[in-house]
């Protein structure tokens, strides 16, 4: 194994051994409780992200940022079917704004007025697909900050990616930096002073490791560095909105909660609803991957795990890809994307993922 699944299998293990033992319990818990509309809000995140990635990278992009724009493929399937239920033209829009997006980055014409026309159509998308008062509840908000700091493009992963030479990856990370604070000073006032202080630390600690927007070579530093102060952040906002925001803290509960949750895209796709389908199994897989659960299975019960993984990279495309090393789901369980062959049966697929899903579950006693 790398040092990377090593390093994630150990707090894996710790997260459980840490679970038995919680005592805090929130009254609420947003990625159980709207996973879709979680996946969605992140979709729509990570998608202005890179805009402003782009927009602060300015006259250092190189064909590097190749992956960056190719991301938006990754992040509409999270929320364009709802959207395009919810308002057509407005799908179209969107469609067509990151297709002028690509076409200005591949030709480097015009790509400042492609990146504004872009957030402009994703921002109208946000306000049709998030309802304003769930984009006004602060457990919906700490749950992006949580997304935005622990995800496959977030604060500490942009970090850790810059040490290992990924220079995109570091002004994503500076951009989700900038977005987790704007969202936290939109919750700040539900905090006590002593709350607000330590997340105010936190944030002002990670600012000193992205000094710039920019960088021209990998840092030299510890890769843990930004996702330990992420982690203490994320405990207090735990507080400050009464809601759990660690899904894969209890793995058994999680385990519980994604075949229910995929029930819903297996009906989709018999329903020949295939973008709703899709916008529930990427929700569904997602936290499988991130949420410490695929780790954990890949351990205790590989064919299981190599069987889900499977099956969400066919339905979804993340995951799939396999590092240097050869470490099958290394890549995936980072929410990486590539080319999949998609099903031809889409409703067989996800009952063969629901099923592989139960087994998972089964491991827990469920």
């Amino acid at each position: 194994m790398g040092s990377r699944l090593l390093r994630r299998l150990a707090a894996t293990l710790l997260i459980a051994a840490l679970a038995a033992s919680a005592s805090a319990q929130y009254s609420g818990a947003p990625f159980y409780t709207q996973p879709l509309l979680q996946s969605q809000a992140y979709g729509l995140e990570v998608a202005l992200q890179r805009l402003d990635a782009l927009d602060a990278a300015g006259d250092t992009l190189d064909d590097d940022w190749e992956e960056v724009v190719e991301g938006f493929e990754a992040d509409l399937p999270r929320f364009i079917g709802t959207l395009r239920a919810a308002d057509a033209a407005r799908a179209d829009e969107v469609e067509e704004a990151i297709e002028d997006l690509e076409e200005a980055f591949a030709s480097r014409a015009g790509l400042a007025e492609a990146v504004e026309a872009a957030r402009e159509a994703l921002t109208e998308a946000y306000a049709v697909a998030v309802p304003a008062e769930v984009r006004a509840d602060p457990a919906f908000v700490a749950a992006l900050i949580t997304d935005l700091s622990l995800g496959e493009v977030g604060v500490g992963e942009g970090y850790e990616e810059a040490i290992e030479g990924e220079l995109a990856a570091f002004t994503l990370g500076y951009v989700a930096l900038a977005r987790v604070t704007d969202l936290w000073n939109q919750i700040a006032d539900g905090a006590t002073e002593q709350q607000r202080a330590d997340v105010e630390e936190m944030l002002e600690f990670i600012g000193t490791l992205y000094p710039t927007a920019t960088i021209d070579q990998a840092i030299v530093g510890n890769p843990e560095e930004a996702e330990a102060p992420v982690h203490r952040m994320i405990g207090v906002l735990e507080t400050i909105v009464d809601a759990e925001l660690y899904p894969g803290r209890d793995m058994a509960a999680l385990a519980t909660q994604l075949p229910e949750q995929l029930a819903g895209a297996c009906e989709a796709y018999e329903a020949g609803n295939d973008d709703l389908g899709t916008e529930i199994a990427i929700a569904v897989g997602y936290r499988y991957l991130e949420a410490d659960l695929g780790d954990f299975m890949e351990f205790m019960a590989p064919e299981v795990h190599e069987e889900a993984a499977e099956l969400i990279h066919a339905l979804t495309g993340l995951g799939g890809e396999d590092d240097d090393e050869g470490e099958a789901d290394d890549a995936a369980a980072d929410g990486a994307v590539e080319e999949s062959q998609e099903p031809a049966d889409l409703a067989q697929a996800c009952r063969e993922l629901m099923e592989a899903l139960q087994d998972a579950r089964g491991v827990f006693g469920g």
